[in-house]
Order: structure tokens, then sequence, then C-alpha cells
């Protein structure tokens, strides 16, 4: 009787870099995004109430581009960290 070779994530190789990538990822993301919070409610906060409630449809636009800005940008950043430090070729 043959043996199934055994076809869990954990076996494959290909999963631990994976995994460490991630890992790394989420250790980045995390201080990045509190920072960048922090300083955006310390120097917009004022000007972003005041748009909100005067130009609400601006507001949402501004929003928008600012989420789509951030995440590409954020993703382009710890991506080169990443391959700099040899994670990810």
């Amino acid at each position: 009787m043959t043996q199934k070779p055994d076809t869990s994530l954990q076996k494959d190789p290909s999963f631990k870099p994976i995994l460490r990538s991630i890992a790394f990822e989420i250790i980045i993301y995390i201080p990045l995004a509190t920072i960048y919070t922090l300083v955006v409610l310390a120097l917009a906060k004022d000007i972003l109430v005041h748009i909100y409630s005067t130009y609400p449809t601006i507001y949402a636009i501004a929003t928008l581009l600012a989420i789509l800005t951030q995440g590409v940008l954020l993703e382009a950043f710890t991506s080169w960290i990443i391959r700099k430090i040899g994670l990810r070729a």
C-alpha cells in the first residue's frame, strides 16, 4: 500500500518565506500607520473638520484619493524595505 504525499501548507518549503514576509509587513505597517494618523490628526484636524462641515462632497472625494494614495505608497515602501532586507526577490 502506497502512502499519499502530505500536501499541507506547513510542509511546503515556499510557505515559510511568505509567512515571514507577511509578519514583517505587519511589523512595519502598525508603527507607520500609527505615526501617520497621529501626525495627520495633529496637523490637519482643523482643516479636515472645516472641509467636512462646509464641502462634504469635496471631503468625500479627497478622502477616497487619500486612502488610495496612502495604500499605494505604503505598499511600495514596505515592498522596497522587504527587497532590501532580502525577504523577497
